[in-house]
């Protein structure tokens, strides 16, 4: 089949339009070939394609690719999440230029049109990945929302409650008051802030004038304190340890609370003394239990000050109940100093709000059991990891892991499968009657309003999309395919995704997910920034693909391929790239027709080696040898995924 090959797009939308037609990137189950296998992570409902995507889906082409060449039944599989709080929000925001809003709509009327979204908004995320040349087996291609991850989900959530692992209670979450939901690390941004530290004096109870001084930057949380902490050995003030001191916000309160050691106090922060606020802060909170303090309250759910600030300061959002408490504590003699501080404050990835960590009646995940299982196979060096280091990353993480909290007040995702006897009991949350499944129980039941958190779904990958709960001995892509041989991921979710997809896989079915792991480095802008839309620095791959094609964009993301290393590109470097590899490609264009056009009759390469030709001139003998050294060498690179070493190798022996 001919095709048009002018530059610089080279035919290429047409060569992969014969690829998928003649199924050339398919697996087959029932072959006798020795599998190999790759998951693509699976990029949210409503992302463009941006560098980051195309950086992972270039390097999974390549070893794919590879692997084909070494004769391997290769699976490449694509998917797609759900998305959860991004996607709901991107769909309000369309249904407001409508005038309408899910209080308008109603759940059933707003799923109803969200899935009729999705459907456009997926096609466009498969479209990006078609134009990269990503040489996936479609046919296979998975949504989180499909009926086999439901039914995955399913079975791990039902699991889990079996076994008692699953509950529902108070506990402390990042709570976006805007968005009115409990979040989850990953929706998190920070953003680095110049605010205030204030140094607050608490009175030694029985003394006269002898106080502890605390820095915070959240003056108005002291109404809740439950303690205080100083570091082990404090020089200072550890001879106030086993007594109590004074919340200096009389007469709104003034109680005592006790003052103790603890090794997780910051020793350069402030003063080393740290007011405990369990209620507000998930250190504090670990700190709180460990020491049986109480657990307040001062802020609720929607960012305003409660109750226990008084009467005057009751209902108060955040910021200007912190400027009355001030003033309070000025009036008490209680503030010592305050000084510029510059910290990272958390803000909501969706709306860009502050979040608050606060208690919230949430269902809960216990991880310690699925987290031991996940550090033993680390520890046995069952992953290989790249960059190495990322090992014990993980472990440190895991071996300091706290409950995961699974639930979000969301309509967008996998409902939570929990069916409550009685309209009253799904209100007051009540869980002893209370029974597990996919469908309603019978007439008078509700389900839980609530829906699954993404990372829920996003965990068990791994096996939803090869079939799983499906017993290993009859699900044939189960047996073949799993665990999957390569896995890629940027840095940055290494906790959320990498270490629960470990946890998940183990705890399940006792074996890892894949049996290697690459983090690839991050791009950013020439500033060290990552790349958005809020700064105004992103750079499209379709750019860069519509000026210099789909191969000279690839072959220019793997010169920044490098396990763990991040790159700094702007526009005008990448372009300077993309140029050189688009006359590469047109280079190797043109060697190909020469050679062509110098053939005395059709030429077919198949089965075609160097190592059985016998050059008779010492210059095509030098060619040879060349050529057998660069082949051994890239197919080492690759064998390490070492892509940029490997198109340099490509590159210096056609170019030079």
């Amino acid at each position: 089949m001919k095709f048009n090959t002018n530059p610089p797009a080279g035919g290429e939308k047409e060569i992969y339009d014969f690829w998928q037609k003649e199924n050339l990137f398919r697996a087959t189950p029932t072959s006798f070939k020795k599998a190999y296998s790759l998951l693509i992570p699976p990029p949210n409902l409503t992302g463009e394609l941006h560098l980051g995507h195309a950086m992972q889906h270039s390097i999974l082409d390549a070893i794919s690719r590879f692997k084909r060449m070494q004769g391997y039944d290769v699976l490449l599989l694509p998917g797609v999440d759900h998305a959860g709080i991004l996607f709901e929000a991107t769909f309000d925001r369309e249904l407001a230029k409508k005038n309408l809003s899910k209080e308008k709509l109603g759940r059933d009327e707003w799923l109803k049109r969200a899935w009729k979204f999705k459907e456009e908004v997926y096609n466009s995320v498969s479209a990006s990945w078609k134009i990269m040349g990503l040489s996936a087996d479609w046919s296979r291609e998975v949504f989180t929302l499909d009926l086999g991850p439901q039914k995955a989900v399913f079975n791990e959530f039902k699991t889990y409650y079996e076994r008692g692992l699953i509950y529902k209670g108070p506990y402390i979450v990042q709570w976006c008051p805007k968005c009115n939901t409990a979040i989850e690390d990953v929706e998190l941004e920070y953003k680095e802030r110049k605010e205030e530290l204030y140094f607050v004096c608490y009175k030694i109870q029985g003394t006269k004038d002898e106080y502890i001084e605390v820095a915070t930057t959240r003056p108005e949380t002291i109404f809740a304190d439950s303690g205080i902490a100083i570091y082990p050995n404090h020089p200072k003030f550890k001879k106030y340890i086993g007594k109590k001191a004074q919340i200096p916000l009389s007469p709104i309160i003034s109680d005592f609370v006790p003052i103790f050691e603890d090794s997780r106090v910051e020793k350069k922060f402030g003063t080393g003394a740290l007011k405990v606020t369990p209620g507000h802060d998930i250190l504090d909170y670990q700190i709180g239990k460990d020491h049986d303090l109480k657990i307040r309250q001062v802020v609720d759910k929607k960012g305003r000050m409660t109750e226990l600030a008084g009467e005057k300061l009751k209902s108060l959002k955040v910021n200007r109940a912190r400027e009355k408490v001030i003033e309070i504590l000025k009036n008490n003699n209680a503030l010592a100093s305050v000084k510029p501080y510059k910290h990272s404050v958390a803000i909501c990835e969706r709306c860009k709000s502050v979040v608050e960590p606060l208690i919230s009646e949430e269902w809960f995940v216990k991880v310690d059991a699925l987290a031991k299982g996940a550090i033993k196979a680390i520890n046995a060096g069952k992953i290989k990891f790249l960059p190495k280091n990322y090992a014990k990353i993980l472990v440190d993480w895991l071996s300091d892991i706290h409950d995961w909290c699974i639930s979000r007040s969301l309509w967008w995702g996998h409902r939570i499968p929990v069916w409550y006897p009685s309209a009253r009991s799904a209100r007051s949350g009540q869980v002893a009657d209370i029974q597990v499944s996919l469908e309603s129980p019978g007439p008078g039941w509700i389900q839980d309003e609530q829906v699954l958190d993404t990372w829920f779904s996003s965990g068990i990958w791994p096996l939803s999309t090869l079939g799983w709960p499906d017993a290993k001995t009859k699900n044939l892509m189960l047996k073949k395919y799993f665990p999957w041989d390569f896995e890629i991921t940027a840095p940055e979710i290494k906790y959320l995704w990498i270490a629960r997809m470990i946890m998940i896989s183990v705890y399940f079915i006792g074996d890892i997910p894949f049996k290697e792991m690459f983090f690839h480095g991050m791009l950013r802008d020439l500033q060290g920034r990552k790349f958005s839309k809020s700064l105004g620095n992103g750079i499209e791959p379709t750019y860069l693909i519509d000026k210099w094609s789909v191969d000279a964009t690839r072959m220019a993301l793997y010169t920044y391929s490098i396990p763990g290393r991040d790159g700094r590109v702007s526009r005008e470097i990448l372009d300077e790239r993309g140029k050189n590899f688009r006359n590469f490609a047109t280079k190797l264009q043109n060697i190909s027709k020469f050679v062509l056009d110098l053939a005395p009759e059709p030429v077919h390469f198949a089965g075609v080696s160097t190592t059985h030709l016998s050059p008779k001139h010492k210059d095509d003998k030098w060619i040879f040898d060349e050529l057998n050294q660069t082949i051994k060498n890239v197919t080492h690179h690759l064998k390490k995924i070492e892509l940029h070493l490997a198109t340099e190798e490509i590159y210096e022996f056609v170019w030079h």
